[in-house]
């Protein structure tokens, strides 16, 4: 049964009274929807128990959840990852749409992102072409406009949250368009985490410049330029000192990244306020910190394999991270959940 949530507490020690946003409170099927009897009607005619396969007439005669996408979907309850959210519909969806328990799997979400890439290939692979790989090949051969797209990328980022979460609300979606009814807001919310996100990291590295500038100033010192010619061994410990300022930097944006990730989904999906999207985004992160901090340990090691590929694999790589943090987010935000039928007890 879903429990309230007032903001920052665990998802199961909330304050009593929360109001669901839609009419009819929790439970009341969707509007079109023949797919449960309540709470407690899992089994009854219509429920998951009866599942039958998916109907695209059904779906497309706009009785799926996309309809619902950029109405808040989460109302400040969680679920016990098999209460229905009230979206749920399987005939129209193609799966059981549970209500998120405030926590996240890593393993369930990387292992929808990289299905849904695969079985909705003509619109993420592209996704991953654009995105992965057209800006290391401008890089490659046309450096200054290699900067200019990724710039111009920063307002089409967006569109592709909100396309994640589009994919999360059906099986078998499809791009008919853009759909990115939060744009201005989403496009926000990214600049402002970016800059703090920025800001955080740049701290403790200003902080450790001191340390690493007594070995600079004693290295540049003693150089010689013909002596670097004769023996470049002699900037080892200059290149020391980069590697110390670097590796700091990738350690604190590491710790930092699970407190961050959240606020621009929270945004997209129009869950809250501005201010609340960030406030809860926040709160969504440091409640998940650890497996959210295995998540990117993961991404990281499956970006060090993709070098070896010459960063092909990235075509598939980066759609299947955002549609695995996609998934993430509705986990944390006691959202509608994509579960298979079969896996809820049908």
């Amino acid at each position: 049964m879903s429990t309230p949530y007032s903001g920052g507490q665990d998802p199961q020690g909330g304050a009593e009274g929360y109001q669901p946003h839609e009419p009819g409170g929790y439970g009341t099927p969707a509007a079109g929807s023949a797919s449960y009897t309540g709470y407690n009607g899992y089994g009854g005619d219509g429920g998951y128990g009866d599942y039958n396969a998916y109907d695209v007439n059904y779906a497309a005669a706009g009785h799926g959840a996309t309809q619902y996408h950029g109405t808040s979907l989460v109302d400040g309850t969680y679920g016990d990852g098999y209460e229905p959210h009230r979206v749920n519909d399987p005939q129209a969806n193609g799966w059981y749409h549970a209500k998120g328990t405030g926590k996240i799997d890593v393993m369930q979400a990387w292992a929808f992102g990289f299905k849904q890439t695969f079985a909705n290939w003509k619109v993420w692979v592209p996704v991953g072409l654009i995105f992965a790989l057209l800006p290391a090949a401008l890089g490659l051969f046309v450096t200054p406009l290699a900067g200019f797209v990724q710039f111009a990328f920063l307002f089409a980022y967006p569109v592709v949250y909100s396309l994640a979460l589009l994919q999360t609300l059906n099986r078998n979606w499809k791009f008919d368009g853009v759909n990115s009814p939060t744009y201005g807001t989403t496009l926000g919310m990214i600049i402002l985490v970016g800059l703090i996100y920025g800001f955080a990291i740049l701290i403790p590295i200003f902080g450790s410049l001191p340390f690493f500038a007594v070995n600079l100033a004693d290295t540049l010192q003693g150089l010689d330029p013909a002596q670097i010619e004769s023996d470049p061994t002699v900037l080892m410990p200059l290149a020391g000192a980069i590697l110390g300022i670097l590796g700091i930097a990738l350690v604190v944006s590491f710790l930092l990244a699970p407190l961050f990730v959240f606020q621009v989904w929270y945004a997209a999906d129009n869950a809250d306020t501005f201010g609340g999207s960030f406030s809860q985004g926040f709160r969504a992160g440091a409640r998940n910190y650890g497996q959210l901090l295995l998540f990117y340990l993961l991404y990281g090691v499956m970006m060090f394999v993709s070098l070896f590929t010459l960063g092909i694999a990235t075509v598939i790589l980066m759609p299947a991270y955002t549609l695995a943090l996609a998934f993430a987010y509705r986990q944390a935000s006691g959202g509608p959940v994509p579960v298979e039928p079969q896996a809820v007890g049908a």
